[in-house]
């Protein structure tokens, strides 16, 4: 009778276990552990009925405890929220339901950043508040307040242990995001796989340049020791025309001369043809008086004959007169002769002089046209030769400035090389780190009992999606070996195996995204196999075409994973 009125819970009580209610499997085992069932439910009910009329309302005590452990004024819970959670806390069946509104409530917790410890205090003051209400209200009826404040109790564990689930899944999908950022930030250092190829490629072309410019020296040394050659030569023209132009200029002196020499030549001769002429008008009188004499002569022995005795001295005399006159004739005749003759050379060597006048008038006039010719040739000479030696001396200097280009060719062939190096220690290192950040994110995952979300999941993928594609890259800088057979099929990762998980189809199978997803996520496993296949066999170009691909495919994943994820966050406020 007495243990009526002062009931207690016996060990065997506390460790009753199981539930009559079907839900889904983890929610279902959460019951179970806490021994509660659709009796609970209705006891539940029961305490709604008896306290929603009791002042200050059970909505207006909950507020107030949220409001004092609040982190600001603005990031405050709204009363709507609070009554529904309260509302569905006593009235709504322990189901599928059930859990989503309960964790959209205790999601704005960790949305406003409300403290874990001071949240779970303020569960238990409200328990403990309605605790006192049920004694005060069934006080008279110690079992039936006994049955209520266990099945209540039961129900506010159930919901303590999906709010401690909560911050714990919160914790665990902030420290999965956090370290796949901290991943993603840290496989960034595959640009070094591009580095060095663009060192590699540069240098080559450095090395090239540097041949080339050793190269261009050598042409330019030669190029320089020709131009000297060529100076000296020019030089040695200059002084030869200048030496020609004088010598020519003298000649052209000796050449005026010799007109004015010729020309005065030329007016002798026609003195001595006017001679001439007068010497051939004298034999002309001569002979016409050698004849008259002859002529008289005749006359003479003509009138001796008449005479007789005493004409024959006469006639002598007239003979000898005769033979004089015939005598005269004949010399005058040879005279004649020679004079015709000279006359007839006078003429043609008065023509000859005329022509050579007329040459050498023409030749002067020539060579006094071609003396400024002359002088010009030897300016031009001296310009070049100026030229040349300036050409000279650029070269020279040139030559110095190539070599000079040529040794920092070298300086930046060795920087470069030395940044190779370094880059290749630092790939090193991060890769270390990366190493070191994936078996902490693979201990954090494999330390919690908890269940992974669909969003921690997802994180997840996404961590292990940049991971391969790092390792793809690493393998390209020669710090992973990778066969083949070790990039898995899409279907097989965590991220295949989830996108077929039938609790994972029934949630997101209508939306495009998670249609979108698998497509290029085959996309990317068959990518990273074939340049890994194309890289082992030393296809280095066909590798890099499908790590393209690989990088293209792979930001489709991101994109519609982080759509997912996006899809996921929003649902956990919507109220």
């Amino acid at each position: 009778m007495f243990s009526a009125l002062r009931p207690k819970l016996e060990l065997h009580q506390l460790l009753e276990r199981g539930t009559d209610i079907q839900t889904l499997e983890r929610f279902q085992q959460t019951l179970a552990f806490n021994h509660f069932s659709h009796h609970d439910e209705e006891n539940l009910q029961v305490l709604y009925a008896q306290l929603r009329d009791t002042k200050p309302s059970m909505d207006e005590i909950f507020r107030l405890y949220l409001t004092e452990i609040a982190p600001n004024d603005k990031d405050i819970i709204s009363d709507e929220a609070i009554h529904h959670y309260l509302t569905n806390f006593f009235l709504q069946p322990r189901d599928e339901l059930y859990v989503e509104n309960v964790l959209q409530f205790f999601y704005q917790f960790r949305h406003y950043k409300y403290e874990p410890g001071r949240t779970i205090v303020v569960f238990n003051q409200f328990t403990f508040y309605i605790t006192t209400h049920i004694l005060y209200n069934f006080g008279f009826k110690p079992a039936k307040a006994f049955d209520l404040m266990r099945s209540f109790q039961a129900a506010m564990n159930i919901d303590q242990e999906m709010l401690f689930e909560s911050i714990t899944e919160r914790m665990l999908e902030h420290s999965i995001t956090e370290v796949g950022h901290l991943m993603d930030t840290a496989s960034q250092i595959v640009y070094m796989k591009d580095l060095a190829l663009h060192l590699d490629r540069q240098a080559a072309e450095i090395q090239s340049s540097t041949a080339s410019t050793e190269q261009v020296s050598a042409s330019i040394t030669e190029v320089a020791f020709t131009t000297s050659t060529i100076a000296e030569k020019t030089e040695s023209s200059r002084q030869k025309a200048q030496h020609s132009k004088d010598t020519i200029g003298d000649a052209l002196t000796k050449i005026f001369d010799t007109e004015k020499t010729f020309t005065a030549i030329v007016q002798s001769f026609e003195q001595l043809q006017q001679r001439v002429d007068k010497i051939e008008n004298v034999v002309t009188l001569v002979h016409d008086i050698a004849d008259q004499t002859n002529l008289l002569a005749l006359n003479a022995s003509i009138e001796a004959a008449r005479a007789g005795e005493h004409g024959k001295g006469f006639a002598v005399v007239a003979q000898e007169v005769r033979k004089l006159a015939e005598n005269t004739v004949n010399a005058l005749t040879g005279v004649s002769d020679n004079v015709d003759h000279l006359k007839r050379y006078a003429t043609s060597v008065a023509d000859s002089i005329a022509e050579t006048t007329c040459i050498i008038t023409n030749a002067t006039a020539e060579a006094k046209g071609s003396l400024p010719l002359l002088t010009d040739i030897v300016n031009t000479i001296e310009t070049i030769n100026e030229d040349v030696r300036t050409t000279a001396a650029i070269c020279a200097e040139q030559s110095m400035a190539v070599d000079d280009m040529s040794q920092r060719m070298m300086e930046i062939n060795q920087l470069q090389q030395d940044i190779r190096h370094l880059g290749q220690l630092t790939s090193k290192g991060v890769y270390k780190l990366n190493q070191d950040i994936n078996a902490f994110r693979l201990h954090i995952v494999s330390d919690n009992n908890i269940p992974l979300s669909s969003y921690a999941l997802l994180q997840l993928s996404k961590a292990d999606h940049i991971l391969w594609k790092w390792r793809v890259y690493n393998l390209f800088i020669g710090l992973e070996t990778i066969h083949p057979d070790e990039v898995s099929s899409h279907a097989d990762c965590r991220l295949g195996k989830w996108y077929r998980d039938p609790k994972t189809i029934a949630r997101f199978g209508d939306e495009a995204s998670y249609i979108a997803l698998d497509a290029y996520h085959a996309q990317v496993h068959e990518s990273a196999r074939q340049a890994v296949i194309e890289f082992n066999n030393h296809h280095i170009s066909r590798a890099e075409q499908h790590l393209q691909a690989l990088e293209q495919a792979s930001s489709h994943v991101l994109t519609h994973i982080n759509t997912l994820i996006a899809g996921i966050e929003a649902k956990r406020f919507t109220m």
